[in-house]
C-alpha cells in the first residue's frame, strides 16, 4: 500500500507545484518553526496579490536567519493569502483548488520571495550553501494533489531572491516528515552540496545521497 502511494505521489509530479518565479519582498533563517497540517480556515485573505503590510496576514511559517548578507538576523515569514479555483465534491466535479503562499521578510530592504502554490509550505534555513556569505533558504511544497514535496533552494542576490538548484521531490506517503529529517535532506560536506533523495525502487525506501548542482545566475 505504502509502495502505491509513493508511485501515486510520483506520477501526479506535474501538477504538484506551481512557483510563479518574480520576486517582491524578503525574510530570515536559522531556525525553524513550522506547521505541518493543512492551513485549514487560518484567516487567509481573498486577495489577487498579497497585502503590502506584514500584520495584515497570519503567518504560517516562520525562518530565521542572516538572507542578505548584512550580518543581522532576519525573520522570514510563511504566509496563506489566497485560495484560487474551486473545491471537488468527490462525484462529478473534481478539485482544482490551489493554495497561494509567499514568504515575506521582517527587513523593509528584502523583498518577498515569488508566489508558491501547494496545500502548504514549510522553510528550512540551509546556511551558506553557495560561499556568497548569506543563508540560503529551501522551500518545500506539499502538493495539492498528491504525498509529495517539490523542493527548492533559493539564495538572494541584487535585490532578488533566485532558485540556484534544479527542483526535486520527497515521496511522503502521506505521513508526517519532522523539521529535524527535512534539515537533513540537503547537506555541505568538503564544499560539496548533497541532497538526500527516496529510492522508490527499493521497497525499504532508503535515502539516497547525490550531488545537488546548485544553478548560476
Amino acid at each position: 500500500m505504502q509502495r502505491s502511494l509513493y508511485a501515486l505521489g510520483l506520477l501526479f509530479l506535474s501538477a504538484c507545484h506551481s512557483t510563479v518565479e518574480s520576486p517582491k519582498e524578503n525574510v530570515s533563517a536559522t531556525t525553524v518553526n513550522n506547521m505541518a497540517e493543512a492551513p485549514v480556515d487560518t484567516g487567509m485573505m481573498m486577495l489577487d496579490a498579497p497585502p503590502e503590510e506584514l500584520q495584515l496576514i497570519p503567518d504560517t511559517v516562520h525562518i530565521l536567519g542572516d538572507f542578505d548578507g548584512d550580518f543581522r538576523q532576519d525573520t522570514g515569514y510563511g504566509v496563506f493569502y489566497a485560495k484560487r479555483g474551486r473545491e471537488g465534491n468527490g462525484e462529478e466535479v473534481e478539485s482544482n483548488m490551489e493554495y497561494q503562499y509567499i514568504v515575506r521578510f521582517s527587513a523593509a530592504d528584502i523583498r518577498a520571495m515569488p508566489v508558491i502554490t501547494g496545500r502548504h509550505i514549510r522553510l528550512v534555513n540551509e546556511g551558506d550553501l553557495n560561499g556568497d556569505g548569506k543563508d540560503e533558504i529551501s522551500v518545500f511544497e506539499q502538493s495539492m494533489r498528491a504525498c509529495t514535496y517539490t523542493v527548492s533552494t533559493w539564495s538572494y542576490s541584487d535585490g532578488r531572491w533566485l532558485r540556484i538548484s534544479d527542483y526535486w521531490y520527497i515521496p511522503t506517503a502521506c505521513e508526517y516528515i519532522s523539521d529535524e529529517d527535512l534539515e537533513k535532506r540537503i547537506v555541505l560536506e568538503d564544499g560539496t552540496v548533497y541532497y538526500y533523495e527516496t529510492d522508490v525502487n527499493d521497497s525499504d525506501f532508503p535515502l539516497v545521497r547525490k550531488e545537488l548542482r546548485l544553478l548560476r545566475s
